[in-house]
């Protein structure tokens, strides 16, 4: 078979245009076929401090750091008590990451994209992947643009999982109790000044939550995640109708709103949580939301989507380099994506069963576990770290009763020692 590409990559979101950068990187010829002409539209604007690492790896964060609003922190508000509590980037355990960006994912994607083809990827818009034949010899892939052959596919097709949902090996996650999401772009929401301005809030009540991310133009992404038993009872509503009943039983929410007009219509999406059984097979990798989706209450799809890609570029180019594309030497990669996700939906797990809110609103009152939340909302769920091991054993809803034996066991380690201090001074 003549192969007409190293890689060909299917989708050209944050997960494909990423892959496709960090394998020019390593010369290889990589072709991307997006369905959808750039910019547009996807929701998902508030991004993680621990994606700074990656964007001066892909060679976009000057860029990102010109263009999008800077985020300091989170603000976690109680709606049933106003009780509420920010956590600031720069007092994670790892330091030197002290914000993130909020950013409009469609201008996001064009520059991410666009860096692919700068490198030298292939990148064709409108071009629909059709069907992807897998034989002994090589991967074909018949699209809306012509037949392109290579010896490796990546399935980079975000929550459409082409390839999970062909293969019937996607897996909703039912531990999550949220089914729907609803969000629209405002102007004129009321907004901080100062350090603050570009914090996202979160908001709890009683049914969901809510995010509140500022973006630099003035807009302001607003959006609902309702749980399944919300929903149920709302049944018949129209989604623009179902927004605004939301809106208006939030009086907290209400008053931030006051006077601010909706600038886009209502959007919605369903079923949040779900993972592929395997994210590689013969010939195959999937990548970011093709392999799986941790629901979006702490702003982790693209982090774990990029960190993916790296993860993905690294095994296709030993295997170009090996000549060996079996199933089997994939495995490993899966095992590193998978190793962030558990950190990441133990987190969103305990959160539903109400064990985290507690966490989260009473952590100010013990700067460890502000701390460990804290390095968690960064997005420091990769290199393995003593709080990693001590999170999974105590699980975050005992965390604030086991504050003293945690607190010595973290006495012996140099580094956590260095950051309270730092924290202190500050």
């Amino acid at each position: 078979m003549k192969l007409d590409f190293d890689v060909i990559v299917a989708g050209g979101g944050p997960a494909g245009s990423s892959t496709a950068n960090f394998l020019r990187q390593r010369g290889r010829s990589v072709l991307v076929l997006e369905r959808d002409k750039f910019p547009r539209f996807r929701v998902g604007e508030s991004l993680l401090p621990f994606n700074n690492d990656l964007w001066k790896e892909l060679g976009v964060f000057d860029t990102l750091n010109e263009r999008f609003e800077h985020k300091p922190g989170a603000t976690f508000l109680h709606e049933e008590s106003g009780a509420l509590f920010t956590y600031y980037f720069d007092t994670a355990l790892r330091d030197g990451r002290p914000y993130a960006f909020q950013a409009k994912r469609a201008e996001l994607d064009v520059i991410l994209l666009d860096r692919a083809r700068e490198l030298g990827a292939d990148v064709r818009e409108e071009t629909a992947v059709q069907n992807v034949r897998f034989t002994p010899d090589g991967v074909t892939v018949e699209s809306s643009g012509g037949t392109f052959t290579a010896p490796l596919f990546v399935d980079a097709t975000g929550r459409d999982a082409m390839t999970a949902g062909r293969r019937q090996w996607k897996r909703h996650d039912d531990l999550i109790t949220t089914n729907v999401a609803l969000f629209a772009a405002w102007q004129g929401v009321v907004r901080t000044h100062g350090l603050e301005e570009g914090n996202i809030i979160i908001g709890l009540f009683d049914g969901g939550w809510y995010w509140v991310t500022p973006l630099k133009d003035g807009d302001v992404s607003v959006g609902f995640v309702l749980e399944k038993r919300y929903t149920k009872v709302s049944r018949g509503l129209s989604r623009e109708e179902m927004y605004h009943q939301v809106l208006a039983s939030l009086p907290h929410l209400s008053k931030i709103m006051a006077g601010a007009t909706r600038v886009m219509p209502v959007g919605s999406q369903a079923n949040w949580s779900y993972r592929s059984e395997k994210f590689y097979g013969e010939r195959l990798l999937l990548v970011g939301d093709s392999a799986a989706f941790v629901d979006p209450l702490f702003s982790t799809g693209v982090l774990l989507a990029i960190q993916g890609a790296k993860y993905a570029a690294e095994h296709a180019d030993a295997a170009l380099r090996d000549g060996d594309f079996s199933a089997e030497r994939f495995a490993s990669y899966q095992q590193a994506c998978v190793a962030g996700m558990d950190i990441f939906k133990s987190l969103v797990t305990e959160f539903y069963a109400e064990n985290l809110r507690r966490v989260l609103m009473a952590s100010a009152v013990n700067p460890t576990i502000c701390q460990i939340v804290v390095s968690i909302l960064a997005g420091d769920v990769y290199k393995p770290s003593m709080w990693h091991s001590i999170v999974s054993k105590a699980g975050f809803s005992n965390l604030p009763d086991q504050t003293k034996e945690m607190v010595t066991d973290f006495a012996s380690s140099r580094d956590v020692i260095k950051a309270a201090q730092r924290s202190r001074q500050s």
